[in-house]
């Protein structure tokens, strides 16, 4: 099954035909630039979407260091740049450090009530609670979807059907944050900041290449 993810697709053809027309320059001189220009807007747009979603869920950048990938497809008027973030709800555990109290566990400015900080199906502990008590709490947690990877859907199914061990007395839940409505928020603000951006820097870019650079 395939991860669960929030892409954005970034096509810059007019932008770079638009600035054709304000500097003439040569086809090598405008291939020179735009390619230039793609390689800064992209990380500009990668750096900040990591940093609005960063602000917005309270937590460091490096929680999302791993999930933001950027790709290209097609060639000419037709490429696409599409950079994916991976939407899977970010464990408690991964929003700092897990502090263990008498009525649960506390991470920064959240806590779960009845949670408990422990390794239990993992060589890392990882912050859990018991389905019965979060369903008692009303608690409103996030559902893990993919399969095989840290975080995913296999943590819903320890003390399930399909658990077959001791430890299946008590199922458990896994315990985090959902990503993925925010995540899609902020890519949509930067369809068109990626755009107005690519266009800034590809002008300064041309102008470099055209007026500046030896022949």
């Amino acid at each position: 099954m395939a991860v669960p993810g929030v892409s954005l697709e970034l096509n810059f053809a007019q932008q770079i035909a638009r600035a054709n027309l304000v500097i003439q320059a040569t086809p090598a001189q405008l291939q020179k630039a735009a390619v230039r220009a793609q390689r800064k807007t992209l990380q500009w747009v990668r750096t900040r979407i990591a940093r609005e979603m960063a602000q917005a869920l309270g937590v460091s950048q490096k929680a999302f260091k791993h999930r933001l990938s950027i790709s290209t497809l097609g060639k000419g008027s037709e490429q696409v740049h599409i950079l994916w973030f991976g939407s899977l709800p970010l464990s408690a555990d991964a929003l700092g450090r897990p502090r263990q109290t008498r009525k649960g566990v506390t991470v920064g400015r959240r806590s779960w009530k009845g949670a408990f900080y422990r390794s239990v199906y993992n060589p890392e502990p990882n912050v859990w609670i018991r389905a019965s008590r979060a369903a008692d709490l009303g608690l409103d947690l996030p559902t893990w979807g993919g399969s095989g990877r840290p975080g995913d859907g296999k943590f819903l199914d320890h003390g399930g059907p399909n658990d077959s061990s001791q430890r299946g007395r008590f199922p458990l839940r896994r315990v985090g944050v959902a990503v993925e409505q925010q995540a899609a928020e902020i890519f949509r603000r930067f369809e068109r900041r990626g755009q107005d951006r690519f266009e800034s820097v590809l002008e300064q870019e041309l102008n470099y290449v055209v007026n500046h650079e030896r022949k």
